[in-house]
């Protein structure tokens, strides 16, 4: 009854946010444009993102803006939330917004490693910044070195792991980004398990969870089949939490001989019933990414139903606006690439 009661105003946004999401229906018609101005233009009729687009102009539907302007949609999503949250709600809104954070690092970062001044413009985002960041956002984006870049994260707690890798002298831009996921995995993990009540976090952590051991599969696959990296150099790689996979499971995971051998071991963990039986194998090995997709998207679904009226139905709501946004950023490419229709399936199976 509590729930229902503290939750029932941010319910009813999050239901008529949520109405906005697209359907099956809008998806195929998004597909059938035929060039990325008519996508443009689709988009500026769907109620979620005919606010951002309406002034775009033609010279503009490069895949940058286009990409600027979605995600824009997604920020203004969560300050709505945000101004409807009681207290309560934004303690976990907070911790939702170090995901947000990390991945603006992650494109100043980028842009610091180049060692020359980019194009990178983050003004759109800054108001929203400002209102819930202690970063200079302006500041960072304007950063052409990693020196200027770590001297003004000063004061804040990427610093330390981000210096310390600095000072070893052998890093690169996928060691920086690495240690910036890990960072937040870690720190937002230990805040769901720190921060909110019981309840809360039993219905936020299943669907978390679940996804974290997920991309520690993700990554240990890739590891293995794409970057044929040793076991003892995969372990540095993994997610430092463990859900309902066991720390020796992945590591028996990352001996496995082969893709018969990885799919046995994966077989006797508490996914084996997530994956289906005739999962294929063959000269590129285990074929697990769209499905990795499926068990998600069921994680957080679930998680979202059953625990409507708390912060279970925010995370969930933020997990497919965001998934929403990257299919139509595949979409959008596809039709600008003139992939044809399976081929476009192909790529959305695997984002």
């Amino acid at each position: 009854m509590e729930g229902l009661i503290s939750y029932s105003a941010i319910a009813a946004k999050l239901s008529a946010m949520r109405g906005k999401l697209l359907t099956g229906q809008q998806y195929e018609e998004l597909l059938a444009a035929g060039s990325v101005p008519q996508a443009v233009a689709y988009l500026k009729n769907l109620p979620a993102y005919r606010t951002v687009f309406e002034d775009i102009r033609e010279e503009e539907l490069h895949r940058g803006r286009i990409e600027q302007l979605l995600w824009l949609s997604l920020y203004r999503d969560y300050a709505s939330l945000y101004r409807f949250a009681s207290v309560k709600q934004k303690n976990f809104l907070d911790i939702y917004f170090l995901h947000f954070e990390i991945d603006l690092l992650k494109r100043c970062l980028r842009n610091a490693l180049s060692n020359r001044r980019s194009e990178l413009n983050l003004s759109i985002y800054e108001e929203f910044f400002r209102r819930h960041s202690h970063l200079d956002l302006a500041a960072l984006a304007d950063c052409a070195s990693l020196e200027s870049f770590l001297k003004e994260l000063t004061g804040s707690p990427y610093q330390a792991p981000l210096s310390r890798l600095f000072e070893s002298g052998t890093a690169a831009l996928f060691d920086y980004e690495t240690t910036l996921d890990l960072f937040y995995f870690a720190r937002m993990w230990k805040a769901l398990e720190k921060q909110l009540e019981k309840n809360e976090r039993e219905a936020v952590i299943e669907a978390v969870g679940e996804k974290l051991d997920l991309l520690n599969l993700d990554w240990l696959l890739r590891a293995r089949q794409c970057y044929k990296l040793p076991p003892e150099s995969i372990h540095t790689f993994l997610i430092p939490v463990f859900y309902r996979l066991k720390k020796s499971q992945l590591t028996e995971l990352s001996l496995a001989a082969g893709p018969e051998e990885f799919w046995a071991l994966l077989r006797k963990t508490r996914y084996k019933n997530k994956f289906p039986h005739d999962l294929f194998i063959g000269p590129e090995g285990l074929k697990l990414k769209p499905v990795f997709r499926t068990v998600t998207d069921a994680a957080y679904l679930s998680s979202g139903r059953k625990k409507p009226y708390s912060a279970a139905a925010l995370n969930s709501f933020f997990y497919f606006k965001e998934e929403e946004i990257r299919k139509i950023i595949t979409i959008i490419e596809g039709i600008r690439y003139r992939l044809d229709r399976e081929e476009l399936l192909s790529c959305l199976a695997e984002s």
